[in-house]
């Protein structure tokens, strides 16, 4: 039988075209990477799990939205300013008053301000002004709680209160919504008021309470500033006494510094005094009579005159009269007086200096004693001042701070008879025309989406989890080994209606699409090498249960076509099939022949399929690798190529039996199938591995059972299907037109 149908796999042609082939397929899939389409065909693949999570979600919200109870939602929008009573007192940012009535970080205030409204203070208060425990809800809480004392309902309740209160403060603003959500729509308005109302008692107490204690620390620190500002005044007093401290208050000076400026100043003076006066006294003692104070001096000049002049006369009367004369004796008696004048005169100005410089000496040293002794006692005076600059001070200090405090301490007073409130409502409680929720719009549209969401990820999670081989690209990407064919499920139950047997599909309904699917893969053996197709084929698996037998049987079917001639052989010894499948006994077979029990002859069967024959598995031996290891099964094997044309050989899984490493062995090549979305990923690639540890050619594989829903292109067989069944009729018309003839 002929086929010349297109394929989707690849398909051979030499083992280096093959290689060169496989390397250019991996390659362009590397490159190509993931595409939305990739995503689109897991959806596809997965579309049972995608519409489930869809439905499920979207019914469920349905259910949700139609039995849901209305419930309505009030809200109160309230502006708290900063809380700050000192600031009302008189206070200023610095003043350390402020930190008695809260932080000042404006955060942390308002963090505690949202506290405040879900605290179960409030919540008790609520309770109490609307009077819940009479409302059903409280009344319920007390049959669902029959074994729960009234304070712990109590607390309960409180707690679904404050679960249905919301607060959010308005973004950059001092606004806050404060929301309240309930199915009784009365008490869904009343409950916000109620908190409006109950926020600004506790608002009002809270400071009113902040007054008190500002006002009570403030009496007792002016208590204890009081008892410190008297104990300064009597330490200033005292010690002021002491040492006439007090007469240095409003600028006085004292006696001491009064005495000691003027001693310095008298000192100053004596000692400009006395070197005046030691020059004077230093310039005589140097120069003699030739002193500028002695020449310059008016008597001492006069009578140094008078002599210049009475010496002249007698000079000149001596001359003329001679020395007896007695004008002239007069003259010089005259003379001698006015020198005897001079030198006295000058001996007398010499004592007088002297004696000045001496007088001014002792007066300077006097003075020098006394300015010592009264700059001791200025010293002594100094240093007795520091102390008493330190405590006046500190009685400054502390009337300073005692006088403020008193000034505080009655603008508390009278503060705290007018307490005001930090706490506006902007927007009262207004009655819910609708409820707040459900929503159906709304939820249908979320729901579609998440529904939606949820149904692809979960199709991807699954296929995530799937670790099956899926497709021809994945496996060709994991096993390294090109894809002879893609074998879809066989319908069983139209078979086995119709009489045919699942197993020989491609001989009883050739036209069908799994035959078609077995055709291709017979193609692809025929062209997988460039001399001569392969005879000795063995078809295996990676693990039982995967399709294998099935795939041998119809391979051997379509071997035939041509009129070649083609043998199939069980060498599944361990668990044979395919005496069921050719509907023959299993009494002799292939371990009867190989232990010498049995002819060739005697196992050779001829099937109902034409030019097909079978050889089955016979008893099961004790030791099948050896079997196959043997000399007996070249032999076989050597003889059957001489007359048939092609010997398939069904053998065990590769995994956890060395029997079909040992067929391998001896044949052309090794077909693998693998079961569509069964097979592991791993499985396959080790049932792989260990065919190529013994440089056995590997043909290809088949992936067989494989469902259109889980290919993920399915598009493709749905177009072959339409193909397939078009072209059915045709078929089946001609073979019934060709029957009439004969």
């Amino acid at each position: 039988m002929q086929n010349n149908h297109p394929t989707d796999i690849i398909v051979p042609v030499s083992s280096t075209s093959l290689s060169t082939t496989r390397l250019n397929h991996y390659t362009a899939q590397d490159e190509q990477g993931v595409h939305l389409r990739d995503y689109w065909r897991i959806l596809i693949k997965r579309k049972w799990w995608f519409i489930g999570v869809f439905l499920s979600v979207v019914v469920v919200t349905l259910l949700v939205t139609l039995l849901m109870s209305p419930i309505y939602m009030v809200t109160v929008q309230l502006q708290i300013l900063q809380d700050n009573p000192s600031a009302l007192l008189g206070g200023s940012a610095s003043d350390p008053l402020g930190a008695l009535s809260g932080s000042d970080e404006l955060d942390r205030f308002y963090e505690t301000q949202y506290g405040i409204l879900q605290s179960r203070s409030l919540a008790y208060a609520l309770m109490d002004t609307l009077n819940l425990k009479e409302h059903p809800f409280y009344k319920q809480f007390e049959k669902d709680n029959p074994g729960d004392p009234p304070d712990v309902i109590r607390q309960k309740y409180a707690d679904d209160l404050l679960l249905h209160l919301t607060v959010e403060p308005v973004k950059n603003s001092f606004l806050v919504n404060v929301s309240f959500k309930s199915t009784d729509k009365a008490l869904a308005q009343k409950l916000p008021e109620a908190v409006q109302r109950e926020y600004l008692k506790l608002s009002m107490s809270t400071r009113q309470q902040s007054y008190t204690m500002i006002r009570d620390w403030l009496d007792s620190e002016l208590t204890r500033l009081g008892k410190k500002l008297e104990y300064s005044e009597r330490s200033v007093y005292e010690d002021g006494q002491k040492t006439d401290f007090l007469s240095l208050e409003d600028g006085q000076f004292n006696v001491i510094i009064q005495k000691y400026i003027e001693v310095s100043r008298g000192l100053t003076a004596a000692q400009g005094d006395k070197a005046v006066k030691e020059a004077l006294y230093r310039q005589i003692a140097e120069k003699g009579v030739d002193a500028p104070a002695i020449t310059s001096h008016p008597l001492i000049s006069s009578l140094r005159q008078q002599w210049i002049e009475l010496q002249s006369q007698v000079s000149g009367s001596g001359k003329i009269f001679g020395n007896n004369y007695p004008d002239q004796q007069g003259l010089a008696a005259r003379m001698k007086e006015v020198r005897e004048h001079l030198d006295l005169e000058i001996k007398r100005i010499q004592t007088s200096v002297k004696a000045d410089y001496e007088a001014a000496s002792r007066a300077e040293q006097l003075l020098q004693k006394e300015y010592n002794e009264q700059k001791t006692k200025v010293i002594d005076l100094q240093n007795g001042l520091v102390q008493h600059h330190i405590l006046t001070r500190d009685l400054q200090a502390n009337q300073t701070l005692y006088e403020g405090l008193l000034a505080r301490m009655k603008d508390a007073s009278v503060a705290s008879t007018m307490v005001s409130t930090n706490v506006s409502v902007i927007n009262g409680a207004e009655v819910p025309y609708k409820p707040w929720l459900p929503k159906p719009l709304l939820f249908i549209v979320l729901s579609v989406i998440i529904g939606a969401l949820g149904g692809a990820g979960t199709a991807f999670f699954v296929e995530y989890l799937d670790s099956s081989i899926k497709g021809t690209d994945e496996l060709e990407k994991i096993c390294h080994i090109p894809v002879l064919g893609v074998v879809p499920l066989a319908d069983s139950k139209e078979l086995e209606s119709q009489g045919n047997h699942v197993d020989l599909i491609t001989h009883n309904k050739p036209m069908s699409l799994v035959s078609e699917a077995v055709f291709h893969v017979r193609t692809a053996l025929m062209l997988s090498a460039s001399d001569a197709p392969p005879r000795v084929i063995v078809v295996t698996s990676a693990n039982p249960s995967e399709g294998k037998s099935f795939i041998s049987a119809n391979i051997a079917v379509a071997m035939t076509g041509n009129e070649r001639k083609c043998l199939i052989m069980d060498c599944d010894l361990r668990k044979p099939r395919l005496h069921r499948v050719f509907e023959q006994s299993n009494k002799r077979g292939l371990t009867n022949y190989l232990t010498g029990n049995a002819s060739l002859e005697e196992v050779i069967r001829p099937t109902v399929v034409p030019n097909l024959y079978f050889i089955p598995a016979g008893p099961t031996p004790p030791n099948p690798s050896e079997l196959f290891s043997s000399a007996a099964f070249k032999t076989l094997l050597d003889q059957l190529r001489e007359d048939y044309h092609h010997i398939i050989l069904d053998s065990p899984p590769v995994i956890g039996f060395a029997d079909a490493r040992s067929l391998a062995s001896n044949a052309d090549g090794v077909v693998f199938v693998f079961k569509h979305h069964s097979t592991t990923v791993d499985a396959g690639r080790l049932a792989v591995q260990l065919i190529a540890q013994n440089n056995c050619r590997i043909l290809g594989g088949v992936l067989s059972m494989a469902r259109r829903d889980l290919m993920g292109y399915g598009a493709y067989y749905g177009y072959y299907k339409t193909y397939h069944k078009a072209y059915k009729g045709y078929g089946e018309s001609s073979k019934t037109d060709e029957t009439e003839e004969d």
